[in-house]
């Protein structure tokens, strides 16, 4: 009897190891490409090569082609740009190449935001005048990719970091700084918000 379950055994195992394992579906990947090139889009360039080594950020890939120019305004569209300006600071460097992102994101769920739009409008209106940034419906979509850029930055990293670096947005980069508060302040009434309409991508 023991040597019909030794031999058993013995057929288990070389079943287990001649079954080829299959290796997980590469994902995505980001063409980085440097316009007039020079040392800061090269730091640029190795921190974001970094970030995306340490974090799995490839779910937040709604795009993959990226520029990095020097002197240039950050833009998501036609092709997402980031500048050199946190090519030393690669806390801010992803938040702002997660911010870029987001506005892919939110362009692929255009038909929940325009139902979140009127909740939004609910709990923030009439907006402050230094809220608007280039237009109403523009200050609504922000707030939702502000909040979803802090709520992907407290995952990756850590609710501290994630406070030090809205703050430094809010303070000293003053980027957006009415609607960076608003995502700390009112972070589960917008949360709310975010999940009644799937507006939360995967991290």
């Amino acid at each position: 009897m023991k040597f019909h379950l030794v031999i058993l055994l013995i057929l288990i195992m070389s079943c287990t190891t001649l079954t080829p394992k299959k290796s997980p579906a590469p994902g995505p990947r980001l063409t980085v490409t440097e316009i007039n090139p020079n040392k800061w889009t090269g730091l640029t360039r190795q921190n974001l090569d970094h970030l995306v080594k340490i974090f799995p950020l490839a779910p937040m890939f709604f795009t993959t082609d990226i520029h990095i120019q020097p002197q240039s305004v950050p833009t998501s569209h036609p092709i997402l740009t980031l500048n050199t300006r946190y090519a030393e600071n690669p806390n801010l460097l992803l938040a702002s190449f997660l911010h870029y992102e987001l506005h892919w994101w939110l362009e692929r769920k255009s038909k929940e935001f325009q139902l979140a739009q009127a909740d939004l409008k609910s709990l923030f209106f009439p907006l402050p005048a230094v809220a608007i940034s280039k237009s109403e419906k523009d200050t609504f979509q922000h707030l939702i990719i502000c909040f979803l850029e802090y709520e992907a930055l407290i995952h990756y990293l850590n609710l501290k970091e994630a406070n030090k670096i809205l703050k430094d947005l809010i303070y000293k980069e003053k980027i957006h700084p009415w609607i960076y508060k608003q995502a700390y302040k009112n972070y589960e009434e917008i949360k709310f918000i975010v999940k009644k309409y799937e507006l939360m991508p995967t991290f």
